[in-house]
């Protein structure tokens, strides 16, 4: 019987104003929600998952942060610090132990991503990925990018297949253009007769907006070239049900 080991997978959080969940705030500060949220995500994937410190907004310290934990992951998962701002220092940290390979997709949300390349001390490959900060972003790209790989580590054989349906939009919906949108949508029966599920809007479609997320059923893709859809179009939704 052929088996393979659980993808070993480290969580980073970075930011100069996040603190701990549960942490009373000062002002300028907020919780650290990504962390908890992306380790969920890879756990249910059946990943082994170690949870970093939250880490300041300085290369020197990120970039000893993700050496040391590459020494033991397959795969490291940072959000935030992957734009373009002085502060954003995850991109150039991980330029500094691997190969960039991919910077900045046309997805919506989700553009400011980063994925680079390593090899460990003992030949090993390892893989990391710079997520955005806002929540829906980070939470996105980890299922489009990130998901993919951990279950080509765990064995699957067919690492990007995931639970899909066609549904009907409720709603006209808007987008950018240039860009492949991912809305967060639920999921009824259709029009009787109509053989078809339709899908609405789970609430506001910014990156910042978690109640929305969590509503969700799935993910509605509306591709690019496209400012939006009218209501009736007919949509691939990806499904949030089964990440097995």
């Amino acid at each position: 019987m052929l088996v393979h080991r659980a993808p070993r997978v480290a969580i980073m959080a970075t930011g100069d104003e996040l603190v701990p969940p549960g942490t009373p705030l000062l002002p300028g500060q907020i919780p650290e929600s990504n962390g908890p949220m992306l380790a969920a995500q890879a756990r249910r994937l059946g990943a082994d998952v170690r949870r970093l410190p939250v880490a300041p907004d300085r290369l020197d310290i990120v970039l000893e942060t993700v050496r040391q934990a590459l020494e033991w992951a397959d795969v490291l998962v940072a959000s935030g610090g992957v734009s373009v701002g002085a502060h954003d220092v995850v991109r150039t940290a991980l330029e500094s132990v691997g190969r960039l390979e991919l910077w900045r997709v046309a997805v919506q949300p989700g553009k400011p991503l980063a994925f680079a390349r390593a090899t460990a001390p003992d030949g090993a490959a390892r893989y990391l990925f710079g997520l955005p900060g806002n929540p829906v972003s980070s939470f996105v790209t980890f299922e489009l990018f990130a998901r993919p790989v951990l279950r080509a580590l765990a064995g699957h054989a067919r690492p990007g297949d995931r639970p899909m349906v066609r549904a009907r939009l409720g709603e006209a919906v808007t987008k950018a253009p240039d860009r492949r949108a991912y809305l967060r949508v639920t999921l009824q029966p259709g029009a009787p007769g109509a053989g078809i599920l339709e899908a609405r809007l789970a609430g506001g479609q910014g990156s910042n907006v978690l109640s929305a997320l969590a509503a969700a059923d799935g993910l509605a893709i509306v591709p690019e070239g496209l400012a939006g859809l009218p209501a009736g179009s007919e949509v691939d939704v990806l499904l949030f049900d089964d990440d097995r």
